[in-house]
């Protein structure tokens, strides 16, 4: 019997190149930029930003200099990466290939850490009377220039310097085209700040028009912008303005039309960013005024606690998606409605996958909004998803739905890590007051909707959407034919951090549980490994709710 010993290095320096092998410079300028941004919060701390707002002289201009250099600074990055997506240059394609397999520099890396660790006491010293060895104007620029220093070494470690030159040039105009982008976003968000009374001052008096037909009793105080009666009352704020909603169409708009700039004709494609501008405006004011019906109909609480909360949110899904679905099949808009149209009425994959979720997310906004503080029709979520999985069971019953002892373990130690983390960041709440004065049948009934939910129905939907769908759609627009075995490491990470995001104030926690779930899927391919993990970990949360009384957790 032969036997061979490897090394005990073997197996990482063999991934160390294979690493190297799958990070482009794109990926790489990615990585970059995530570790300068994750530094710069780190150092943040510590910074006395109390003494950074009664600074005088010089110590004020470097204030208010980094407070509106870091905006420019993060849409100049965006803008520069969108324009050379946009732009589709061949050159810009093959230098992204080159940097492939270029190894990464550990002493240029080992230099990063150390710029970064003098940048530590440079930054302590740099605000408050904390005793600092050197004059404020050396501070700050010891610090520019331990800054410099530290980006460049980065750059030479995760590249040779020759390729970002190359690359440098290669982006050529664009340069000027993302610092125009940066220098008007960064402006932007303060003359912005200038339209909110005057905007908010419009919204009121067409909700008053709008209202005046349906409540004859209607009163108002124009100064106050307040519309009132004798049951209810509401007052139009700058932030009811609709400008929120405007922006966040705004972005959606751009970003639509970038994804899908082949399929739609320009210039005339661009009336889609003021046709989603005025339609949101127009819903705000749509939304004010039945939040104020509502309320004058007698149920304040409604207005108030539930359809204020989630109606904005429910007409931007509603105007986004119904944009998105009218102008793709219009023959004046898109290059091919027809193969919209086969595409949107014929089989969909991808909707397979996202549609358990997305009917959770819209069944919560729904139920959210006709309630009055509590969500005492959680049960719509239980039967939307239940409902769409049911419906698109012929076409995911192909994957391989079978789990190992392995799959509750790791449900074990992802439910430890959840539980670790939410003693941290949440405060303990008891049984909500509204669900203790429930009569006993409608309150069992409720738990027992939110545990199905949380171990069947929500698992399910969410490894269906993050997991089975936008790990492998990162690989390859066909992600079906991607074989879970075959998804790397970035892929793995992209969609985690999503999942992270999602979580709100316990991100850490849904990283760990994303990178575990996501992990085992592509150890063993079965993507009931990643279910029954996920179903596992939602378990033993639903009964330390229910057991120990630590509802903060729901």
């Amino acid at each position: 019997m032969n036997v061979k010993l490897h090394p005990m290095g073997t197996t990482a320096s063999r991934a160390l190149p294979s690493l190297n092998a799958r990070m482009s410079l794109a990926v790489r300028a990615g990585i970059a930029t995530l570790v300068l941004g994750i530094e710069k919060s780190l150092l943040n701390l510590l910074v006395d930003f109390s003494a950074t707002q009664t600074a005088q002289g010089f110590g004020a201009i470097v204030r208010v200099a980094q407070h509106w250099g870091f905006r420019f600074a993060v849409t100049f990055a965006g803008a520069l990466a969108l324009f050379c997506y946009v732009r589709e240059d061949d050159r810009l394609r093959a230098l992204n290939a080159a940097g492939r397999g270029e190894s990464l520099s550990i002493p240029w890396l080992l230099a990063h850490f150390a710029c970064i660790a003098l940048l530590a006491p440079v930054s302590y010293f740099l605000y408050g009377d904390r005793g600092a060895p050197l004059p404020f104007p050396v501070l700050v620029a010891s610090w520019l220039l331990l800054a410099a220093v530290a980006s460049i070494a980065l750059l030479n470690a995760l590249a040779p310097w020759a390729l970002w030159r190359r690359l440098s040039r290669t982006i050529g105009v664009l340069w000027l085209y993302a610092g125009a982008a940066g220098l008007a976003a960064a402006s932007a968000m303060e003359w912005s700040q200038k339209l909110w009374s005057p905007t908010a001052a419009v919204t009121f008096r067409l909700v008053r028009i709008v209202l005046l037909p349906f409540i004859p009793s209607l009163q108002s105080n124009a100064p106050a912008h307040i519309l009132f009666t004798n049951h209810f009352a509401i007052e139009v704020a700058d932030v009811c303005s609709g400008l929120e909603g405007m922006g966040l169409m705004l972005a959606f708009c751009c970003a639509w039309l970038i994804y899908f700039r082949k399929e739609y004709r320009f210039p005339r494609a661009l009336i889609l960013i003021p046709a989603g501008l005025a339609l949101m405006f127009a819903l705000n004011v749509v939304r004010i005024s039945t939040l104020m019906a509502i309320g004058n109909a007698g149920f304040p609480n409604v207005a108030v606690y539930g359809f204020h909360s989630q109606a904005g949110w429910i007409a931007f899904n509603l105007a986004a998606g119904g944009l998105a679905y009218a102008t793709l099949r219009s023959r004046w808009l898109s290059r091919n409605p027809g193969v919209q149209r086969e595409s949107i009425a014929g089989e969909n994959p991808t909707a397979a996958y996202l549609l358990p979720f997305l009917s959770i997310l819209a069944a919560a906004m729904l139920a959210r909004a006709i309630s009055s503080g509590f969500e005492s029709l959680y049960v719509l979520r239980l039967v939307a998803a239940a409902t769409c999985l049911a419906i698109y069971w012929p076409r995911l019953k192909s994957l391989d739905w079978r789990f190992s002892w392995r799959a509750p373990v790791l449900g074990i130690v992802v439910f430890a890590a959840w539980i670790a983390c939410a003693s941290l960041v949440l405060h303990r709440s008891v049984m909500p007051h509204a669900l203790v004065a429930m009569a006993p049948i409608p309150r069992t009934l409720w738990i027992i909707a939110r545990v199905a939910a949380s171990v069947v129905t929500v698992p399910i939907a969410e490894e269906l959407a993050y997991r089975g769908y936008l790990m492998r759609r990162l690989v390859a627009e066909d992600f079906e034919r991607v074989r879970f075995e075959s998804v790397g490491v970035w892929p793995l990470i992209v969609s985690s951090a999503v999942f992270a995001i999602s979580e709100g104030s316990l991100w850490l926690p849904g990283a760990i549980a994303a990178l575990l779930f996501g992990a085992i899927l592509i150890r063993t391919a079965r993507f009931g490994e990643a279910v029954a993990a996920h179903a596992t970990t939602n378990g033993l949360v639903c009964a330390y709710v229910l057991l120990a009384n630590q509802w903060q957790l729901w």
